[in-house]
């Protein structure tokens, strides 16, 4: 902090110069004085002497004051700042007095000179002022730029760990959409290629935003190719005595799980605690779950029980997280299920879905993910 502070800034030195013509020229009329162009100029060069002194008095203290407390900082710092002040004065008339006469004297604080005192600490304080603003708000915008570069790396990142938002199989297709509220997500998606053919479809929301849950994004999401050897349910419970051990309190993980076998359409699903996803087929209808469907990580030796569906050429599985539902709408409630089920319909794209719902809601205050698993009819 420091060296950041105390070199040499000519943007400051030109503001004290300029202080010190603005105090004098006031001090001049306020004794009732004619403007001496003279007087101007030995208060410009008042002003940049104390600048000076300033900068080399905190560089030689900087290591002592450095240790003060941060509440005790600011008082220290404009302390010492009028010390400098008032050297910088001692200074500057000095050399002034060896300019004009030839001889070395020191000031007398009488007359005019009182005028240049008072000045000359208002400048000190002015500047010293103005300085610790500055430098705070300098500190507070490089923290925010540096902070907002680390968030638009950690969104990067994250999205290169996401799938692709299509992907095209044998006969099928998934389309997807992740948008989050934050630079970084809470929800997050994937698609697994399971040995005998099969494929997993996870969709996820983690608990709290930003970058603490982007983080347990990507431990799930690092897990699950390890758990999901076994039926749907057994992969929720797998997975869930894993982040028992990894999850601190108040931390868990709404999680949906459906495992499409492409060679006969039926599909598997066990949710924990994730939006009933919907079989869209002549009409929109929610896959209900029974059993226990508690978040992952919350409680461990829970059971996952799945249900099973049929999906026909041209029907659609969807699965979306609750920020979609629950979006405000001008009137300042939510979307709610009911109105997005009447969207729901098989020959409308996710992106036409998604735009029609961007259309009745006013914000994202949550993310939005959704995942669509589509049997082509041909």
């Amino acid at each position: 902090m420091g060296q950041r502070e105390f070199k040499f800034d000519p943007v400051w030195a030109i503001t004290a110069i300029a202080i010190g013509i603005i105090l004098t020229l006031a001090a001049t009329v306020g004794a009732g004085q004619p403007i001496d162009l003279e007087f101007l100029a030995s208060g410009a060069f008042m002003g940049l002497t104390i600048y000076l002194t300033n900068l080399l008095l905190f560089a030689a203290l900087s290591p002592y004051i450095g240790k003060c407390s941060a509440s005790v900082y600011p008082f220290v710092r404009l302390g010492v700042a009028i010390l400098s002040g008032l050297a910088g004065w001692e200074i500057a008339y000095s050399i002034l007095i060896v300019v004009q006469t030839g001889k070395i004297r020191f000031p007398g604080v009488t007359g005019r000179m009182r005028w240049m005192l008072i000045v000359t600490v208002a400048i000190t304080i002015l500047v010293a002022l103005f300085a610790q603003g500055y430098n705070r708000l300098r500190q507070r915008l490089s923290e925010t730029i540096e902070a907002e570069k680390e968030l638009e790396v950690a969104r990067s990142i994250q999205s290169r760990l996401l799938p692709p938002a299509r992907i095209d199989g044998d006969g099928w297709v998934i389309t997807a959409l992740n948008v989050p509220a934050k630079y970084v997500a809470g929800d997050f998606y994937d698609v697994l290629r399971h040995d005998d053919g099969s494929v997993g479809i996870v969709i996820a929301d983690v608990s709290g935003k930003g970058v603490g849950a982007s983080l347990i994004t990507a431990s799930v999401k690092a897990m699950l190719p390890f758990v999901a050897t076994g039926s749907v349910g057994e992969t929720l419970r797998a997975l869930n005595e894993r982040l028992i051990g990894h999850l601190e309190r108040r931390e868990f993980v709404a999680l949906a799980y459906a495992r499409f076998n492409p060679a006969t359409g039926k599909v598997q699903l066990a949710n924990a605690g994730m939006p009933d996803p919907y079989l869209i087929s002549n009409a929109a209808t929610p896959l209900v779950v029974g059993g226990d469907r508690l978040p992952l990580g919350l409680r461990p030796d829970v059971h996952y029980q799945s249900v099973e569906a049929q999906l026909a050429p041209g029907d659609r599985l969807l699965l979306l997280s609750d920020g979609i539902p629950e979006a405000p709408q001008p009137n300042g409630e939510q979307l709610g299920y009911d109105a997005l089920r009447e969207m729901l319909d098989r020959e409308s794209s996710l992106d036409a879905l998604i735009e029609r719902i961007r259309a009745r809601v006013t914000s994202i205050d949550d993310d939005w993910t959704a995942v669509s698993l589509q049997l082509r009819t041909s």
